[in-house]
């Protein structure tokens, strides 16, 4: 008996959570989402500071409207839930060896050097991944990015820019990153022209979605933790809340991480063996850390900048890029929110962040030092900033774990060779009635896209 009232309970409440309930909500199903924290959207939520609107972590959509989120919001009849501003006017760019230069291709591959023969190859590289056919592209799913790349170059400064950029969409190692994941997202970034930014802050995603479920009767239950999901005779059948409070339902889905749902909210002994070990053993994408500063005045007008630390000619750069430490800041990603809406700051101020990679599970003492590091790097980068600081905070691992669990890691589980495609997570559990999402399962795409795409997938799957 479904003695909730709801067809389906969702734990987490994430892009792939919320996703996954405005869609089932706008199909006529009965919904209920739990919540720990007082604040919607897992990684992709705002939160208030000094009269800011600021976001945890820091975030770009790379494809914007174009992408999954707005798929699910055509697909829910509401495609202009969110406002998007795209990237552009001015251009976005990359801050190399000193020098502001346009964010391009043609740039990037003419700071290979002097050679004209490396030049070709860099522009060879990123043509070829422009205009690869499908089937060639699914053959490189389990091919590594930094393999991939060797068959045009070994210049370590293409190896560099492609794994910054790889860096921005997966957070993840080159060398074990899917070469054909990498060209698939590339090309949808490129030939979408679509990159861009929410109005309302990141936050404004989950609230689309969250809205949907509230619209169509479903509940939403912030501030409420669920203890565990109830499984009987194989099958699972409701959850049990952290008060006590016990819920039935068809079908339960987990937006709250695919190891935590397995050791803890489900229990190992619920599951085939072989399953339990190889959960255990998924890998997730790297930590980053993200510097927010909150200024008197507006400084810069660039929406988005790429910093390089310096010149890439010394081989052992490909090394600095496979090797995550805070003994220095070697790149990262510049944007300011307050671009896109200035609303999200008091009249006049504007909004920086700066984000990079960083080792996980250290002291909070060691990742303000680091932050340090990387305001150092961002004053080289726009130095009017420094006479106009109101405050500097950093958002490191620790907080992001605190908010979305999985040990603070930046997107989920890592979009590697060993775990892309077939060999990613499957939505689908071995318990019958039990689902995973967000961006720990299926799914294609970078980020919070990853966690829409793995919701419309699910929500075919429920479909069929």
């Amino acid at each position: 008996m479904n003695q909730s009232g709801f067809d389906a309970l969702i734990v987490g409440g994430g892009v792939g959570g919320t996703a996954i309930g405005a869609l089932l909500a706008s199909s006529g199903k009965k919904v209920a989402l739990f919540e720990k924290n007082k604040i919607i959207g897992g990684r992709c939520l705002s939160y208030e500071h000094q009269g800011f609107l600021v976001d945890l972590g820091v975030h770009l959509f790379g494809v914007g409207d174009k992408g999954y989120i707005g798929d699910v919001l055509r697909k829910i009849n509401r495609p202009t839930a969110l406002e998007w501003v795209i990237s552009k006017d001015p251009r976005p760019t990359m801050f190399y060896n000193g020098k502001m230069e346009v964010y391009s291709r043609k740039n990037m591959s003419a700071a290979m050097g002097t050679s004209k023969e490396d030049f070709e190859l860099a522009m060879k590289f990123f043509t070829d991944c422009l205009s690869m056919r499908k089937k060639q592209i699914k053959e490189l799913y389990y091919t590594g990015l930094t393999d991939f790349i060797n068959k045009y170059s070994t210049n370590p400064t293409l190896h560099v820019f492609v794994a910054m950029i790889a860096a921005q969409y997966f957070c993840t190692d080159p060398r074990v990153t899917s070469a054909g994941e990498f060209i698939r997202c590339f090309r949808q970034v490129v030939n979408s022209k679509s990159s861009a930014y929410p109005k309302g802050a990141c936050i404004a995603i989950p609230k689309a979605f969250q809205q949907a479920i509230e619209d169509n009767g479903g509940k939403i239950h912030l501030d409420t933790t669920v203890k565990k999901i109830i499984v009987e005779n194989g099958r699972a059948i409701g959850i049990e809340l952290k008060d006590g409070t016990t819920l039935n339902a068809k079908i339960i889905i987990s937006n709250a991480d695919i190891q935590n749902t397995v050791q803890n909210l489900v229990g190992e002994e619920h599951f085939p063996e072989d399953y339990v070990k190889r959960v255990k053993n998924l890998t997730y994408a790297t930590h980053c850390l993200a510097l927010k500063v909150g200024l008197d005045e507006k400084v810069t007008d660039q929406k988005l900048i790429m910093y390089v630390r310096e010149s890439l000619s010394d081989p052992a750069a490909i090394q600095e890029t496979t090797t995550i430490d805070m003994k220095s800041v070697r790149g990262g990603m510049i944007t300011s929110p307050t671009n896109y809406d200035e609303k999200l700051a008091p009249a006049g101020n504007q909004l920086i962040f700066f984000g990079t990679a960083c080792p996980g599970g250290r002291p909070e003492e060691e990742y303000k030092k680091f932050g340090e590091k990387c305001y150092e790097a961002l004053l080289q980068v726009i130095p009017t900033i420094e006479d106009h600081v109101l405050w500097k905070k950093v958002d490191s691992p620790n907080l992001i774990e605190a908010y979305a669990g999985e040990y603070g890691n930046i997107i989920g589980v890592g979009q590697t060779i060993d775990q892309i495609a077939e060999r990613r997570p499957s939505q689908k559990s071995p318990i019958e009635g039990l689902y995973i999402v967000g961006a720990e399962a299926g799914g294609h795409g970078i980020g919070a896209e990853l966690a829409a795409n793995s919701a419309m997938e699910l929500f075919e799957m429920l479909q069929k």
